[in-house]
């Protein structure tokens, strides 16, 4: 009982700690903590910009079949992108694109226009975390 009380302690003074470090991967047994994204504009040079209201975050698990496209969509809020499995293309309306494979991360574009499909042949695992409003859609058609 008292080896778990100190461990608990120490998790608990050791932990704020590491997270507040700015280099990109800081090990403190038994955490390590590691920066996959840092960034201050998208991808594709979208300046960030959060919606008024109440903040509300989310993180998405996204799984798409080999083939499968998005209709054409924006982001009116920042938000990160990482691909666990397969392979991501993502293009702009104005044709800027992006390739992404597994174990890559990017800024997803904020109020630009673009489509994002599975180009592998595998089934794709994405992780999508956003920082947005309340009873706002993070997600929104274009045409």
């Amino acid at each position: 009982m008292r080896r778990f009380f100190l461990l608990a302690l120490t998790a608990g003074i050791s932990i704020p700690i590491v997270a507040c470090s700015p280099k990109k991967q800081t090990s403190l047994e038994p955490v390590v903590i590691e920066t996959l994204i840092r960034a201050s504009e998208s991808w594709n040079g979208d300046s960030f910009g959060y919606p008024k209201g109440q903040a509300e975050m989310k993180l998405e698990k996204i799984t798409a079949q080999p083939g499968f496209k998005t209709p054409l969509h924006l982001h009116p809020q920042p938000g990160i992108i990482y691909v666990q499995k397969g392979t991501l293309y993502c293009e702009t309306s104005d044709g800027q694109s992006l390739t992404i494979g597994a174990g890559e991360s990017f800024a997803s574009s904020q109020d630009t226009a673009h489509y994002c499909q599975n180009i592998g042949d595998e089934e794709m695992v994405v992780f999508s975390a956003s920082a947005g409003a309340k009873g706002k859609k993070t997600t929104v058609p274009t045409e």
